[in-house]
């Protein structure tokens, strides 16, 4: 049972929401107000940069006066914690509803968007930037109000932020954060919270991140380059208007994007006004009250200048039937039957071959003339996957109709690694049996391919460095044991099943792949990079602050698989530690203009301490290992 005070100040306390290291977070009763708040508490045996960025955050939301902010009422100092008093959002966050709904339809996702654009616009216009948007930093009621909160890590005109946010310094969460941000926090404009917008409609309407979450250099490069899957290939439902703004939101330079969120508000309430917003607000409040789980087809309203959009559609459908009836071919079937003829292929493919996505299929026509044999000029073949019942053991395409004069002709299909051939006529239209339409079909049933011998190639590299591992060890689980691959027998590895595999090298954490092989597949190339397992480094200083950096950056990848962030903050109280990959590194130590550098070396399990001694303006460093 959670144990928590019965009073902080004039505020009845009713539960204990959460609790850590640093304080707690408390759900009370406003004594003259008569409503619930939420009562965040820091200690005071903080870091003083955590207790003046607690302070920051009260000051700058007591000035707020915005129905998309959440409203803070109080702050106070009491023994020995502070204290802010909180708007309490009865409902849930917004990384929870996507969690439970895994992905949100494009008219929902730019709903709750859009009043997050507006939270934004208000504080961007009284020279507030937010520098740490994401989804659980987005509160929504049961109401359907959508709410911004967490101004913790805020930078504001009103504010001196020197102190807390230093020259290189990085603060934000890696997933959401622009490559201007990754590298300095400190000078970034609004156009940094209008990326993080970007990222966060990405993740609400496919559930996931177009980045991984972590500073690996690879990662860093993805960002500044501007590299992902867009939000379209991953869940086909995404609006095309949604994918476009999330590619304008989301560039790598900031002088690419939307510069103001007025702009963007104004593109997404002009998309929005076709459709009904409180029919969607009302879906938001279900959602989020658990009276739905589901949400439904959303419909544009009916648009005004009925007359004149019905003409349009008149017109449009006139076209449109045109255009239907001549792709369809019933300008060639019925006014000129004597001049044309139709195809059309059908190919099967064993699903023990491939997977349906990995089958390559392509299909040229030549015309048979006996001498030449010309390919038709003007004929683009389509295979497309058709739907087949799930006992069917075999894919099938089908192709889109083709047109073509009466003749001798040839097919060439290339299907994976077969090559087929085959001759044939084509008759008119109008030499079709009654009662038929006319077309000729030709079907391809590839043969199923046995199992074979499955050749294996790997490549293990350093995660960090990219140097190959000359010593690392793959193997494969085997008949209920992990076996190496160099005491394989002939036959042991075949295509056609699903495999496991392990990388491991000393020193390294070991990686496990599962994959299946179609019976088609012969070579596996296996590449892993490995993390390094991680050693303490212990870096020592006089008295005073000194700025740390690792190969020149202020933020490093910290210990473990995940090769989370990790910032090298200031030491100012003469130790700081971390667990980092092993490795080679250069370590930087700055104090004004007085700067040095030491090579290291971490070794797996064990620590380096780094003594740092100064004087007469000279850094000295010893060593211990």
């Amino acid at each position: 049972m959670a144990v928590f005070p019965e009073m902080i100040g004039k505020y009845p306390i009713e539960a204990l929401v959460a609790k850590g290291g640093m304080g707690a977070v408390f759900k009370a009763l406003h004594p003259t107000l008569k409503r619930h708040v939420i009562i965040k508490k820091l200690t005071i045996r903080g870091s003083a940069t955590l207790t003046e960025r607690f302070k920051r955050e009260a000051r700058i939301l007591m000035d707020f006066r915005n129905d998309h902010i959440v409203r803070v009422f109080d702050h106070f100092k009491e023994g020995s914690s502070h204290y802010i008093v909180l708007e309490y959002v009865d409902g849930m966050s917004l990384d929870q509803l996507i969690k439970r709904q895994r992905s949100l339809s494009s008219e929902l996702a730019l709903v709750i968007f859009l009043d997050a654009c507006r939270a934004l616009q208000y504080a961007h216009g009284m020279g507030v930037i937010h520098r740490d948007i994401k989804p659980g930093n987005i509160l929504i009621s049961r109401k359907g109000e959508v709410k911004l909160a967490d101004f913790g890590i805020a930078a504001s005109e009103e504010e001196d932020d020197s102190g807390l946010t230093k020259e290189g310094m990085t603060l934000g969460t890696p997933s959401y954060m622009p490559p201007e941000q990754i590298e300095n926090s400190k000078n970034v404009d609004r156009r940094a919270d209008i990326y993080s917008m970007g990222i966060m409609l990405y993740e609400m309407v496919t559930g996931k991140k177009p980045y991984p979450g972590n500073f690996a250099p690879e990662t860093v490069v993805l960002i500044q380059k501007g590299r992902y899957r867009p939000a379209g290939r991953v869940n086909p439902k995404v609006l095309p208007f949604v994918d476009n703004l999330i590619k304008k939101l989301i560039k790598p330079d900031p002088r690419k994007r939307y510069q103001t969120m007025d702009a963007v508000i104004r593109a997404v309430e002009r998309f929005l006004s076709r459709y009904s917003g409180d029919a969607i607000r009302s879906v938001l409040s279900d959602l989020v009250s658990g009276k739905c789980q589901d949400e439904p087809r959303y419909r544009p309203a009916p648009r005004k200048r009925f007359l004149l959009a019905a003409i349009l559609v008149l017109l449009a459908g006139l076209g449109a039937g045109g255009w239907y009836a001549w792709s369809e071919g019933l300008a060639y079937r019925y006014l000129m039957p004597d001049r044309w003829g139709e195809l059309r292929l059908v190919v099967r493919v064993p699903k023990s071959q491939a997977e349906g996505a990995d089958i390559f299929l392509r299909a040229r026509i030549f015309r048979n003339d006996g001498k030449e044999i010309p390919e038709v000029e003007g004929v683009r073949i389509v295979l497309r996957p058709a739907e087949t019942e799930g006992a069917d053991p075999f894919h099938t395409f089908v192709s889109n109709r083709l047109f073509l004069a009466p003749g001798a002709y040839r097919i060439k299909l290339t299907a994976d690694q077969d090559l087929y051939w085959e001759s044939f006529h084509l008759l008119p239209y109008s030499m079709a049996v009654p009662g038929e339409d006319g077309a000729r079909t030709l079907q391809f049933r590839l043969e199923d391919r046995l199992p074979r011998p499955l050749a294996v190639l790997t490549e293990a590299r350093d995660a960090l460095s990219g140097a190959v591992l000359g010593g690392a060890a793959f193997s494969v689980y085997l008949r209920g044991d992990w076996k190496p691959l160099g005491e394989l027998e002939a036959g042991d590895l075949t295509s056609g099943a699903v495999w496991k595999f392990r990388a491991e090298a000393e020193g390294y954490f070991p990686e496990t792949f599962s994959l299946r092989i179609a019976n088609a597949q012969e070579r596996l190339r296996l590449s892993t990079r490995l993390v390094p397992r991680p050693g303490s480094l212990v870096v020592e200083t006089p008295t005073g602050s000194y700025r740390l950096t690792l190969n020149g950056l202020s933020t490093a990848a910290s210990g473990g698989p995940e090769m989370a962030p990790v910032r090298l903050g200031p030491v100012q109280e003469g130790r700081a530690e971390w667990e980092l990959p092993a490795g080679s590194y250069e370590l930087g130590v700055s104090r004004g203009r007085i700067e040095g550098r030491a090579s290291i070396r971490l070794e797996p399990g064990r620590a380096v301490r780094v003594r740092v001694s100064e004087e007469d303006g000279t850094l000295g460093f010893r060593i211990e290992e």
